[in-house]
């Protein structure tokens, strides 16, 4: 049979005993009956296993091998162990891979009372049993060499006895199936059970092969018992190589997209693309954008960027890598004579200013002085710039329209605001400003036909120039329309009589016999902008612009006497109606915003309604939008801004205020004036505000130099504007810092008077090295400014033990060197004597000194060791010293170095045996002679 019950391991015979063969046909059946049982128990067995393991949270599995769990095997006492009691036994094992292999608790498989039972108790019969498990078929003969390999690996990873790891098919006295005796640790556990840790998926696999081994080896053979094979599980980890891309996924393609609503929960979704921007010098700011949309830019041709394209975000689909631009702004258009157009301007501001010193403050406030002198100043300095562009052009207009209204004439010398004449007088000037603001450059000198004549006669009217349209229409023979024109504004009674004329004409249909343009100018003899006639509805402010309309109400259609707030209130009824008939007042530039909530006027008319009603709105009045294209030019506003304030127009917000001259004086350094700059920030209203702006644009702006004390424009901003030196100094102190020139910091530090940042500039950057190189004069006269006139020393944080210290060793250093140059001994001894208290106290306090850098280490050992020698000196000088005791005290005291310590204390030592040796019982003592001895 397979097992040779009656066989013995040395025969090979059948056996001839009758009593032998009747055993043999016994234990045939009894090992029948203990395959089936067997078989049962292993499929019982492997059910349970399978079972646990999908019941087992494999990231537990993963946390208990990490922790010294003793893992699954694929040796066959595992399979026909319970596996319950496989991971009870080593849950709790501290296992590492770097320990050789521990004996673990002995673990009977359950089928060991079975095997028992059925086989019995003989010796011989239990060997051969327990060997034939170890038989493996011709088929699997590789297995058992790989099995056996592994083994001979572990047995070199842990370095142990051989015999310890053997197999049972080997020698069966060691098996792992001798149910009689304990049975050694498990061995280490093969891939496969590491595999089946890991991941339910696995383990399910392994588990079906092994039943479907088992099960085939039972088939094959039905009286063999089947043999596990050793599981070909080697797994090796995946590795995934990190490579590493310029790329960044956006944010609708990234895992934590749809994490978005509950990013509160992690800031970091976010924060970590986020980037703060601010504005750097000159309008410039750093902002983060893509590679891709660069790109774009690099390709843009326009004249400007476009804000679209400059701050455009990430696409879906853009994954290019974060690039870090850096944006300048500029005014819109630019301006290339912006020098030469501003200058002057601010030089008329500049003197025509009050400077009004505050009380607790350092820094002068600035108010305009005069305002009708200031408005004629600024518009005679325009003409001057007239036909330089249409910037230029406009301000001439603007500036000519403040002079009409609130400038000084010869007519208006000492008279009331409030009179007829006054009111008369400013009329005629406005008449006159919408004059020669209308009037066109060839409109007087422009050729005509018979055909064309009555058009040329309107435009001229719409000018004012009455005189010129009746000599043109005498000159063809139309003697009546010029005897019309000629009584244009004379009263009521003639708008009367040609509006009756008029309406005669419309009750019996003549007027579609006259020329249109005939009949306007009719309408304007008779006050009438609007009326019905055989041609239709005509309107004669149709297609005007909103000056030329102002123009005609005040000239012909509102009575002679009439003032100017009334043709403006003609005019805000004509095209605020509902059924407008007149142009708004747009702003004269090309573009200007028409979609606004809230409606845009020109500059002009805002001034003519502040003329007219004193409270109108300054922010309004003032804002850039209402004269150029280019909101971030604020010269006229600002100019205007203190004109107003100067002619007691005061009523503008003094957040508005601070606003304008902020961003006008960043204009100007924007352009590189800005100690202009600073002249407009003195006018901020509020003191903290004005000193905070006017010192940082100082320290954004001033030159460090260590050959030019000040230049240019820091001089003009200390004579002209009145800024204080100490100011100046501390922001040359600032910039020199951020250069890291600590020198000339320290030295601008000194000369502003912040004495506590200059201390802490001088022990972290200047003392070590002056101490370390020997450069006490330049450190001594650094740390002399810290003592007053009185010689008090100013109160300056941590001054005791930091600068005081330094200061009181180049003191002594000093007395010292004159000490030596002293001969006379009584002299010296009397020096000496007065530096004793210095030189002990300083002993006592040099290791207080803080050593934040290895430097200061070095500078508080070189002070120990010229102290040290100083001590010295000391003791030789004044032999009634305790020399011993000195330099103890000396020794204990200074944070010397550990070669100079030792080395002192040699010499302490023998000074001190030489002391003990001088002292009476050893002096007393005689050497024996030779006739003692």
């Amino acid at each position: 049979s397979k097992y040779g019950l009656g066989d013995s391991d040395e025969e090979d015979e059948l056996p001839t005993d009758p009593k032998k063969a009747k055993i043999t046909t016994l234990e045939a059946q009894q090992r029948a009956n203990a395959e089936k049982m067997t078989l049962n128990s292993l499929r019982q067995a492997q059910k349970i296993s399978e079972d646990a393991a999908r019941n087992l949270d494999p990231k537990a599995l993963v946390a208990g091998v990490a922790s010294g769990f003793r893992p699954m095997d694929d040796t066959a006492e595992f399979l026909l162990m319970d596996k319950t009691q496989f991971f009870q036994a080593g849950g709790n094992s501290d296992f590492s891979m770097f320990d050789p292999p521990r004996h673990r608790p002995t673990i009977t498989s359950p089928t060991a009372v079975l095997a028992q039972e059925m086989v019995g108790n003989e010796a011989h019969k239990m060997q051969l049993m327990k060997s034939s498990f170890f038989v493996e078929d011709n088929a699997a003969e590789d297995e058992p060499m790989e099995t056996t390999g592994r083994l001979l690996r572990h047995r070199k990873l842990f370095n142990v006895e051989p015999n310890v790891w053997k197999d049972g098919a080997s020698e069966s006295s060691t098996s792992q199936y001798d149910f009689e005796h304990p049975s050694p640790a498990l061995p280490i556990s093969s891939s496969v059970s590491e595999a089946s840790l890991m991941c339910d998926a696995q383990y399910e696999e392994t588990s079906s092969m092994a039943t479907g081994s088992i099960v085939a080896a039972v088939k094959e053979k039905k009286f063999v018992m089947p043999v596990t094979k050793a599981f070909k599980f080697v797994c090796n980890p995946k590795v995934a190589p990190v490579k590493v891309h310029a790329t960044t996924v956006p944010l609708p393609r990234s895992i934590a997209y749809e994490m978005r609503d509950s990013w509160i929960a992690d800031l970091g979704f976010y924060k970590g693309r986020s980037f703060k921007l601010s504005f750097g010098p000159q309008n410039s700011l750093v902002l983060p954008s893509t590679y891709n949309n660069m790109q774009k830019l690099k390709e843009f041709t326009g004249p400007s960027l476009p804000a679209s394209m400059v701050f455009a975000p990430r696409l879906a689909t853009d994954l290019s890598p974060c690039v870090m631009q850096l944006v300048k702004f500029n005014m819109v258009k630019g301006n290339e004579g912006f020098r030469e157009s501003i200058v002057p301007h601010l030089e008329v501001q500049l003197n025509d200013c009050l400077s009004v010193n505050v009380e607790g403050s350092e820094c002068p406030c600035i108010h305009p002085d005069s305002g009708t002198k200031l408005v004629s100043k600024h518009f005679s300095e325009s003409l001057k710039q007239r036909n330089a562009g249409l910037k230029e052009d406009y301000a001439v207009s603007v500036w000519s329209l403040l002079f009409a209204l609130w400038g000084d004439h010869d007519e208006l010398v000492d008279l009331e605001n409030n009179s007829h004449y006054m009111v008369m007088c400013r009329r005629n000037l406005l008449s006159e400003w919408l004059e020669n603001t209308l009037l066109g450059k060839d409109l007087l000198s422009k050729k005509v036909s018979t055909h064309s004549y009555l058009e040329h006669m309107l435009d001229l009217l719409s000018c004012h120039r009455v005189n010129e349209a009746c000599e043109l229409a005498f000159s063809y023979d139309d003697a009546n329309l010029a005897l019309v024109l000629s009584q244009l504004s004379s009263g009521a009674v003639f708008r009367l009589l040609m509006e009756e004329q008029l309406f005669a004409w419309q009750q019996s249909k003549s007027d579609k016999y006259i020329d249109l343009e005939r009949l306007k100018m009719y309408m304007l003899a008779a006050g009438a902008p609007m009326m019905q006639s055989s041609h239709g509805a005509i309107n004669i402010l149709e297609n005007k612009n909103w000056l030329t309309v102002l123009a005609l109400q005040l000239w012909y259609f509102t009575a002679p006497t009439s003032t100017i707030t009334d043709a403006l209130n003609a005019y805000n009824d004509a095209f605020q109606a509902e059924e407008c008939y007149a142009e708004p007042p747009k702003p004269s530039y090309k573009n200007a915003p028409s979609d606004t909530k809230k409606p845009v006027y020109d500059l002009r008319y805002h001034l003519l309604q502040l003329h007219s009603k004193r409270m109108h709105s300054l922010e309004e009045t003032l804002d850039p939008i209402t004269h150029t294209a280019d909101v971030m030019d604020f010269r006229l506003s600002w100019l205007l801004l203190q004109t107003l304030r100067a002619l007691g127009y005061r009523h503008c917000s003094p957040l508005a205020e601070a606003r304008l001259s902020v961003d006008f004086a960043s204009q100007l350094e924007n352009e590189g004036l800005w100690q202009w700059g600073i002249f407009v920030l003195l006018h901020i209203k509020q003191q903290t505000q004005r000193e905070r702006a006017v010192q940082q644009m100082l320290q954004r702006n001033v030159s460090v130099s260590a050959k030019v004390a000040l230049y240019a424009e820091e001089r003009f901003i200390v004579e002209e504007l009145g800024i204080p030196m100490s100011w100046v100094d501390y922001a040359k102190a600032v910039k020199a810092g951020a250069s890291g020139k600590h020198h000339l910091q320290a030295k601008y530090l000194l000369k502003a008077k912040h004495f506590a940042t200059a201390h802490d500039v001088i022990f972290q950057h200047i003392a070590p090295d002056a101490i370390i190189n020997g450069k006490m004069k330049y450190l001594h006269s650094l740390l002399i400014q810290f003592e007053d006139t009185e010689g008090s020393s100013i109160r300056v944080p941590n001054w005791a033990n930091q600068g005081q210290i330094f200061l009181d060793f180049i003191d002594i250093n000093a007395k010292f060197k004159q000490i030596r140059s002293v001969t006379n001994i009584a002299d010296i001894n009397a020096r000496w004597e007065n530096l004793k208290p210095q030189l002990s106290e300083l002993c006592s306090r040099i290791s207080l000194l803080p050593c934040p850098t290895s430097k200061h280490r070095l500078c508080q050992s070189e002070i120990s060791q010229s102290l040290s020698c100083l001590v010295h000196g000391m003791c030789i000088v004044c032999p009634e010293m305790e020399s011993s005791t000195v330099l103890r005290v000396a020794l204990e005291r200074l944070p010397l170095p550990q070669e100079f310590a030792s080395k002192e204390l040699r010499i302490w030592l023998e000074e001190l045996l030489d002391k003990i040796q001088s002292q009476p019982p050893f002096s007393e003592r005689q050497q024996p002679t030779m006739m003692e001895i």
